[in-house]
């Protein structure tokens, strides 16, 4: 009994505690909404028991009021608001104790996430809503305290229980007819994944710190049959594979004694292959390997930290151009009629905010944001490709 005692004593358990609620207005297109609302919240304490063993359990739940333009299917679909609950379990291990290099990082989640694509759409009956179960490993291996090698892998699972009849995907049809007979039928949005990563992080001189990733996801997705050119489904199942590299750069930088700056630049690339083929029954048109795309991704960032070192006042900037483009995917003119050159969209997007502390657990918080599609994809009577969305928040965040 002495012994447990003792062994319960070394439990050391150091809690976390994030509330975030934020208020704004949001404007899409020439739509002006009224004032709507975010909130987040966060629960993870962690929980040590000796040097090699702590456990990080967190709960964690999300609402966004903000309009957002989301590509679940391919297209640019359009949702009101979006809710997500998380549950995540991770052990942290570390062999040798406090002075081990390495971090041996197994974890498992639940995830739901609820989308209304209108105002008037209850709760939990959304097309897309759908659950994520995942589990994995990883492993980080800390060359050079604090920067370290990382690499894992990961298995999760999607089910999208709304999505099984055809009176459900009415969305999806016209007069009768399929536009994207691919996606009409049971569950045929559920997927299993297998992923694959690696990152490393490292100073290449005394300002300067290099960030770098890879992975590769694979899509399975069972339900879901490849259609032929006369758009009928086969004996063979979609498979995608999407794979993404990503490198940044860091410069931290001292200005003054009450100003520090945080500069960065990012660059992404991925490209997802699949085996799965479109056919617009509307237009008897014929569109192979319809899910392949390729992308681009860059910006800068400057964070800038002003005032005392451990609650200053902490002012950002940045901004994202994303290029995506559709090597198999012809554009349409405003009638619908395909052409010649492919798809491609560009966005760009600049955000701006501020957090102001007013004591040692609670801030104050300004954000505001500006976003700009442009597409040569003309026809647009069922999914957004041309618009500019801009919106404004503020409100607080509690940390403890």
């Amino acid at each position: 009994m002495a012994m447990t005692a003792a062994e319960s004593r070394a439990v050391e358990v150091d809690p976390l505690f994030n509330l975030q609620v934020m208020g704004g207005q949001y404007f899409f297109k020439r739509e002006r909404a009224g004032l709507t609302g975010n909130a987040q919240g966060l629960i993870a304490p962690a929980i040590g028991f000796d040097d090699t063993w702590a456990l990080l359990p967190s709960l964690s739940a999300s609402y966004q009021g903000t309009k957002q333009v989301v590509d679940l299917v391919g297209s640019g679909s359009i949702f009101q608001e979006q809710m997500d609950h998380r549950a995540g379990l991770r052990l942290i291990i570390t062999p040798g104790g406090a002075g081990g290099r390495w971090r041996l990082k197994p974890s498992m989640s639940a995830k739901w996430e609820l989308l209304k694509e209108t105002k008037d759409e209850e709760w939990m009956d959304g097309l897309f809503d759908y659950y994520k179960l995942s589990g994995g490993m990883e492993a980080e291996y800390i060359y050079n305290d604090p920067y370290s090698l990382r690499f894992g892998f990961d298995y999760f699972q999607t089910w999208f229980p709304n999505y099984t009849s055809l009176e459900s995907q009415a969305a999806l049809t016209v007069n009768g007819l399929s536009r994207s007979t691919e996606l009409v039928g049971d569950r045929v949005l559920d997927t299993r994944n297998f992923a694959l990563f690696a990152g490393m992080d490292g100073p290449i001189s005394d300002r300067v710190i290099l960030e770098g990733s890879v992975s590769s996801v694979y899509q399975d997705f069972y339900n879901q049959p490849v259609v032929d050119d006369a758009g009928q489904p086969t004996s063979l199942l979609r498979e995608d594979i999407y794979t993404t590299v990503g490198l940044g750069v860091r410069v931290p930088a001292r200005l003054t004694r009450d100003l520090r700056l945080l500069g960065s630049i990012d660059l992404g690339l991925g490209y997802n292959t699949s085996n799965q083929n479109s056919y617009d029954a509307q237009r008897l048109q014929f569109l192979g390997f319809y899910y392949n795309h390729k992308e681009v991704k860059a910006g800068p960032s400057l964070r800038f930290f002003i005032g005392d070192e451990k609650r200053p006042i902490t002012a950002s900037v940045s901004g994202q151009w994303w290029l995506k483009h559709y090597p198999h995917r012809p554009m349409q003119n405003e009638s619908g009629t395909y052409q010649t050159d492919r798809l491609e969209t560009h966005s760009y997007t600049a955000s701006t905010s501020l957090s102001y502390p007013m004591t040692d657990h609670f801030s104050l918080l300004f954000n505001f944001q500006y976003g700009e599609s442009v597409s040569n994809q003309k026809y647009e009577e069922y999914y957004s490709y041309n618009y500019s969305v801009k919106n404004y928040l503020f409100g607080f965040k509690y940390e403890y």
